[in-house]
């Protein structure tokens, strides 16, 4: 799956740009890293290449399709499904911590969908609270249970919007070690403050916005 921004311009009251005549082409698996200050737009960027936003001015292709002119919602509906974004803060769904991490996969991977899920859960220490209310667990706790869900999902795009704040040292490096594996045939795109060492040694190409002023 090939997803490319050509010319992306952004503005939320049509004055000022949060982004500014952004090419970007995702095409390899791989790890591609966004960086940049507080405002500078890695959040919308995140969400136009998610296909959440339909940017101001500029074209949004997938595998060549301009997504945007698009008429079939059908269509459209099958390219957006490869491409999974997760939020910088935990968005949950009332139930179990198991519920949540299991939307999706178990329509998707009807027989071993269980197994699956039980394994990442007692990969980052959540086995024990499998039957908790994903309301009652702590945030570092809900934002694995997120990440987990879209991961499961199996995208072809992977988009993280700040995925290792509120986790501790553990269940980072835990996260940091999956996404290594699964850019190996993923792309996944990270909006990070901080450029981890194994991020570095694998990433593709880093992507660093500037604070635009005006």
């Amino acid at each position: 799956m090939e997803l490319k921004l050509i010319d992306v311009w952004h503005s939320y009251n049509g004055v000022n740009y949060v982004l500014r005549g952004v090419n970007i082409a995702f095409s390899k698996p791989g790890v591609y890293v966004v960086i940049g200050p507080n405002g500078s737009g890695k959040t919308t960027l995140l969400k136009i290449i998610a296909l959440m936003i339909k940017p101001t001015k500029g074209t949004v292709l997938v595998d060549g399709v301009d997504y945007w002119s698009l008429r079939d919602e059908g269509l459209k509906n099958n390219l957006k499904k490869n491409v999974v974004y997760v939020h910088d803060k935990p968005l949950v769904f009332r139930g179990s911590v198991e519920y949540n991490i299991s939307l999706g996969i178990k329509s998707r991977n009807p027989w071993e969908w269980s197994k699956v899920v039980e394994y990442y859960m007692s990969r980052y220490d959540i086995l024990n609270i499998r039957s908790e209310s994903v309301f009652k667990i702590s945030t570092g706790q809900a934002k694995i249970v997120t990440i987990l869900r879209a991961l499961l999902l199996g995208p072809k795009i992977l988009l993280l919007d700040e995925p290792f704040t509120f986790l501790d040292k553990d269940r980072t490096r835990l996260l940091l070690e999956d996404i290594v594996e699964l850019s190996k045939e993923k792309v996944i795109i990270i909006a990070t403050h901080y450029m981890y060492r194994e991020l570095d040694e694998v990433k593709n190409q880093v992507i660093e916005l500037p604070l635009l002023t005006q």
